[in-house]
């Protein structure tokens, strides 16, 4: 679609409500200033956030982590690409703009510490574990191969978070936090199961509590389908208690892309690797479209601190807080993703 705002013309997706407008627009403007002002096409149409065919796939990766990049893919922590990562709007990689560059630094368990959602047994990341103690897209290929602890992960599907960061504790013991990232998203992906085609029990999702589907799992298509979401629930079915006024399963909408991503946590803490998992949500501080999800979560599991979230901004602010190597890479996702 072919819109102007103030004064410049922009081709962009339909639909787009103001805080995605605002993301998309600024981080175009930064593509035409320093890779290109071409436009790329998806399904027909021309986009100022797709790239032209021969673009490289670093485009808009920041350059010093690169290499790194290309050696996890070697690796045993190698991450499955995203449709779009090939987009200057692209959430996996803002994620990792914002991630490696901090996790690889020296002082990355110093900035960690100055978040306020960082977990309060934290001591120092797991250098040990993981890709030098951190990886993307992790759903516990080292813990259990095949279709993973929730029994749900295939080529097509699955439960996975954006960041894994393994650390140990004041009594070093190993710990895992999980971490979804966010950057233009309007909501949290929904319920598979109730969306799928193949699910002839709707009425259930609709109708049935949260109590009546935990103690009957059969009514929901995930347990149908074997995979292993409500008997991990049923384990920590004390943790969510809040009352949030919704009938019908509180995971058929954006509230089931934490609730599985926190089930991860507890099924990898349960096998015995990690001592503790705590889950957070790390969303563009511009994007206000997610806080009623989040807010629902926090309140059906009383505010546990096994949940929190927090922004990209609170990110920069921490670093700022820390003398280390990372003033470069800094200024440069500030000029990125910051307005």
């Amino acid at each position: 679609m072919e819109k102007t705002i103030n004064g410049i013309k922009y081709y962009l997706p339909k639909y787009l409500t103001p805080d995605q407008e605002a993301i998309f627009c600024h981080i175009i403007n930064w593509k035409r200033k320093n890779i290109t002002k071409d436009r790329g096409w998806y399904k027909g149409h021309e986009y100022d956030a797709f790239f032209p065919v021969g673009t490289s796939s670093y485009a808009m990766t920041y350059k010093p982590i690169i290499s790194y990049l290309e050696e996890m893919q070697h690796g045993d922590f190698a991450y499955k690409l995203h449709e779009f990562t090939p987009h200057a709007v692209s959430s996996q990689m803002a994620c990792i703009n914002l991630f490696m560059p901090l996790l690889l630094s020296e002082q990355a368990s110093h900035i960690l510490k100055k978040l306020s959602t960082c977990p309060s047994n934290f001591k120092e990341i797991a250098r040990d574990k993981l890709y030098h103690g951190f990886c993307f897209e992790y759903w516990g290929q080292d813990v259990k191969k095949g279709k993973g602890v929730l029994n749900d992960h295939c080529s097509g599907a699955g439960t996975d978070a954006d960041v894994a960061i393994s650390y140990y504790d004041n009594e070093n013991n190993l710990c895992l936090w999980l971490i979804e990232h966010k950057l233009s998203e309007k909501e949290f992906t929904t319920c598979g199961g109730y969306n799928s085609k193949n699910n002839v029990y709707k009425d259930n999702c609709i109708k049935c509590s949260l109590t009546d589907i935990a103690n009957e799992p059969l009514k929901c298509y995930y347990h149908k389908i074997k995979y292993k979401y409500w008997d991990i629930y049923r384990t920590h079915e004390e943790k969510y208690q809040g009352n949030i006024q919704i009938i019908g399963c509180p995971f058929r909408e954006g509230l089931n892309q934490l609730w599985r991503n926190q089930l991860l946590g507890f099924a990898l803490q349960e096998t015995g690797v990690y001592k503790n998992t705590t889950f957070s949500v790390c969303h563009h501080a511009k994007n206000r479209m997610l806080n009623q999800s989040i807010l629902r979560y926090k309140e059906l599991t009383c505010r546990n601190k096994m949940f929190n979230s927090f922004t990209n901004y609170d990110v920069l602010n921490a670093v700022n807080d820390v003398k280390s190597d990372l003033h470069s890479w800094l200024n440069w996702y500030k000029d990125v993703y910051c307005f």
